[in-house]
């Protein structure tokens, strides 16, 4: 994997962390999560720093902070079950990061793991770098680029597991993160409510990217779809 460059340097606004709302802990246990009180204070600095921001470039659509916990924090870490089977030390690839979601509240759960956060656009990029900086999150970098590039490099069959929320539909989705995956890995997007549909479309590049479908789980704020990542991709058909 390419050595991560220096994190580029930006004015980070410093508001002080975003309380969670009520009932949102006892959400957070419906899914079967369990924060300590310090990784919740940590999630609350990155949301409030990510709204913050959000102020002086497109980040995120949502700017209430109830909201953001909802649809930032609880969407992401519902991730978190389907990572059990991860060791500590495994590699997680979070493609199209945006502002960070899922992958910064990913680290935040589980800061055994090396997150990657992969992103297209330099601005953004320079905000993930500061914001998980001032976090303390070591074990994350981040990555510049567009992962129809990368996936031609070292990076890729590198990863225990891929991530991606609000990136495209499946079908144009899984060449931009089913390469990443090394063999038996797991791909895990962040869906609504047309992921059946969205599978069904998707059955030629799930074959060719031998990705099997493992489930599809229904969450507060959407759908979990999980597959895994087979021995070897299919040559594209023409």
């Amino acid at each position: 994997m390419p050595s991560a460059p220096p994190r580029p340097e930006i004015p980070l606004p410093s508001p002080p962390p975003l309380p969670a709302p009520e009932g949102w802990a006892a959400s957070l246990a419906a899914l079967g999560v369990s924060l300590a009180p310090a990784q919740i204070e940590r999630l609350g600095s990155y949301l409030a720093r990510l709204l913050a921001m959000n102020e002086q470039m497109n980040l995120t659509a949502i700017k209430d902070a109830s909201e953001a916990w909802v649809r930032h924090g609880l969407d992401a870490l519902s991730l978190v079950p389907h990572l059990e089977s991860l060791p500590a030390g495994a590699r997680v690839l979070d493609v199209g990061s945006g502002g960070g979601v899922p992958g910064i509240p990913l680290a935040i759960a589980r800061p055994d793991l090396r997150v990657v956060l992969m992103e297209a656009t330099q601005k953004k990029v320079a905000f993930l770098g500061a914001v998980t900086a001032a976090l303390g999150l070591d074990q994350v970098t981040t990555l510049h680029g567009r992962a129809e590039q990368l996936a031609t490099t070292e990076l890729r069959g590198s990863f225990d597991a891929v991530t991606a929320r609000a990136v495209a539909r499946l079908d144009a989705l899984l060449p931009w993160t089913a390469p990443f995956a090394r063999p038996g890995g797991l791909l895990l997007l962040i869906k609504g409510q047309q992921a059946q549909q969205e599978l069904a479309e998707a059955s030629r590049s799930l074959a060719r990217f031998r990705c099997e479908h493992l489930e599809t789980r229904e969450t507060p704020t959407g759908r979990v779809v999980m597959l895994r990542k087979g021995q070897e991709e299919r040559s594209r058909r023409r």
